[in-house]
């Protein structure tokens, strides 16, 4: 069952003069915010939890306590400037009742059911009885209810001063003010928590939670600035939303990523802003066929020196990053199927590569495009080499490995955050006990960059 309780938060003031100080009495016109669906809160929360706006904006005269039952309570206080020779007022809170639109008294404004565990908020005042509660300083604390209609509910109040000799000084007007519904917001994820300037991020963060409503407000704050975005796009179930930013203005730091409803009810959820990711790791996979320029066996045992059937795999770890550019190692997988087809016989194999590299990556255009170089070497693989003959006829398999040397370049692309789409070549020398297999290897590739 959801818990109701509320809030107050100043907006400004009105002034009445005070009878007999020869001053005036300046009494804060208020906006009461009743809360729907309040999870448990501290006590008494510290003021550099990320559940407080930062240092220099907090702004709201109300506070949270805890009852018996662990169910939260809001309460709110008003304050007005305090006369001369004052010994005590007493404060007439009335509210509009909903069925008759009559001004009743409001007897409930002191809940009943608070720990007795010294944890009762200041100024507390005192119930008299018919509306009417006694204090001794210039403000006093409530706790105040909404509609459950969802309407504003009217209140009004009248401060009446009392000197040291006990009669009555002076009473205001009335002051009207509204007890409105508003709602906690909880911010359960956002679609990153770690953005790196040097790489290719989403400016939208994209975040779950609960009563995010449409006028929820969304910035990132730390101790010292808060960034605001450029676009906030609600969702109607009140469960999601998309809040966009300006890339220009995100600076590196420990941020939260705050929501924030009306009454200054907020919820956090920690961001990390970086600028350069001290390594990368690229996976990719692509078509490779392979092209034998050089030898003239492969011409003659296959019948063709070009293979189109090919595959490439590529894991790379960049290590170091600088501005002449990124150094990081690489390993490669290649596979190719050799098939030649004669008037008296057929044959087939496999080719592979198994390689390791030395890879030196360029950015020349920052999150946009790269280019890259790669030296190294590893083993070459002829498996299942067959000659096939009429009548069902077949030599035994072969298979062999031996060492290879490659050199490669490429150049990516990057489409959408980590996505990019590279093209490039390799050459690769295989080193066989009779001869040496000089193979091109062309790769079209789609990758991602975690």
């Amino acid at each position: 069952m959801k818990q109701e309780t509320c809030m107050a938060t100043r907006t400004h003031r009105t002034q009445v003069p005070y009878k007999g100080s020869g001053k005036k009495i300046i009494l804060p016109l208020l906006v009461i915010i009743c809360l729907g669906g309040i999870p448990a809160f501290p006590q008494e929360p510290p003021s550099d939890t990320p559940d407080n706006p930062p240092v220099g904006s907090d702004t709201r005269n109300y506070f949270m306590q805890q009852n018996e039952e662990n169910n939260p309570i809001i309460f709110q206080t008003l304050e007005w400037a305090p006369g001369n020779h004052i010994k005590w007022y007493e404060v007439l809170l009335e509210m509009m009742d909903e069925a008759t639109g009559q001004w009743v008294p409001v007897n409930d404004a002191i809940p009943e059911t608070m720990p007795g565990t010294g944890n009762l908020p200041q100024n507390l005042p005192e119930f008299k009885g018919d509306g009417r509660y006694k204090t001794t300083s210039n403000k006093f604390t409530v706790s105040l209810q909404a509609r459950e209609s969802g309407e504003p509910q009217p209140y009004r109040y009248t401060v009446t001063s009392y000197n040291l000799l006990g009669h009555q000084a002076f009473t205001t007007n009335y002051i009207e003010f509204e007890v409105k519904k508003a709602y906690i917001p909880g911010v359960e994820s956002i679609s990153q928590d770690l953005i790196y300037l040097d790489t290719l991020y989403d400016p939208t963060i994209r975040v779950s939670g609960h009563n995010l409503r449409k006028e929820t407000d969304y910035y990132l704050v730390n101790d010292r600035e808060v960034i605001r975005p450029v676009e906030i796009i609600p969702n109607d179930n009140q469960r999601r939303a998309e809040v966009v930013f300006d890339p220009r203005s995100l600076d590196v730091g420990e941020w939260f990523f705050r929501a924030e409803n009306p009454g200054a009810f907020t919820s956090d959820i920690p961001l990390t802003i970086k600028f350069m990711k001290w390594y990368d790791v690229s996976l990719s996979a692509g078509y490779a066929p392979l092209f034998v320029p050089y030898d003239d066996n492969v011409s003659t045992y296959f019948g063709t020196n070009f293979m189109p059937l090919g595959v490439d795999l590529r894991a790379t770890f960049i290590f170091l990053k600088r501005r002449a550019g990124y150094l990081g190692v690489s390993m490669n997988g290649k596979w190719n199927n050799f098939n030649g087809e004669f008037d008296a016989h057929n044959v087939n194999t496999h080719f592979m590569q198994s390689l390791l590299t030395v890879v030196y990556r360029y950015p020349i255009i920052r999150n946009r495009l790269t280019v890259e170089a790669r030296l190294g070497g590893g083993l070459s693989y002829v498996t299942g080499l067959t000659f096939q003959f009429p009548h069902a006829l077949e030599s035994e398999p072969f298979s062999s490995i031996f060492p290879a040397a490659t050199a490669g370049i490429s150049l990516a692309g990057y489409a959408w955050r980590g996505l990019f789409i590279e093209a490039g070549a390799d050459l690769i020398v295989s080193f066989t006990p009779d001869m040496l297999i000089l193979s091109i290897s062309p790769t079209v590739s789609v990758g991602w960059t975690l």
